[in-house]
């Protein structure tokens, strides 16, 4: 009988040890090959380590992202609205104090369109396609040139927007083909 409890014994202490032994193995095996650490850098953004992207929560700025994996035929529609366009850049900043600003963007540089909408009012960020098909169709309402007037300039962007006209500050700067740039202020 003692026989029997020791064979028993050893076969199970055997079992044991080789089954740590496979587990070890697919252990390190699975650390050197898929480790995903999250690391936080400098400014408080979590990283993940094994694709060096920022997977932090919140408003990131993810109009890089968004715009740079856009699609082929995204950006060339964008580029394809854009070339219809007077206007190279347009940026609106409208504030209206606590922390309540509209704040749009649509650029063509080298070719790549980028557009952001950062609206306050309504708690909405768009970044990319979706920024820009929210943009364009108001852009193509405006028509400001070097010699609108300052009142008109910001009478034409508030409609075009449907923005109110009771903001702290207004800012509008406009690039042109070519290069001319054009910009109007405004401080209530």
């Amino acid at each position: 009988m003692r026989k029997s409890a020791s064979i028993a014994g050893s076969v199970l202490a055997t079992a044991l040890l080789l089954g740590a032994c496979g587990n070890n193995d697919t252990n390190t095996e699975k650390d050197t090959t898929t480790s995903t650490e999250d690391t936080t850098t400098e400014s408080g953004a979590v990283t993940d380590e094994s694709t060096n992207k920022d997977t932090s929560s919140g408003t990131s700025d993810s109009s890089t992202t968004n715009d740079s994996t856009a699609s082929d035929s995204d950006q060339d529609y964008m580029k394809e609205k854009m070339d219809k366009l007077t206007y190279d850049e347009f940026e609106l900043e409208v504030d209206y104090g606590k922390n309540k600003e509209y704040e749009i963007e649509i650029e063509q540089d080298n070719g790549k369109v980028e557009s952001t909408v950062e609206d306050e009012l309504s708690n909405s960020n768009l970044h990319g396609r979706e920024a820009f098909d929210e943009i364009y169709p108001r852009l193509e309402k405006l028509d400001i040139t070097e010699t609108t007037s300052k009142e008109q300039a910001i009478q034409q962007a508030l409609e075009a927007f449907d923005l109110k006209d009771d903001y702290v500050k207004f800012d509008i700067e406009i690039t042109m083909p070519d290069g001319q740039k054009i910009q109007f202020e405004d401080k209530k």
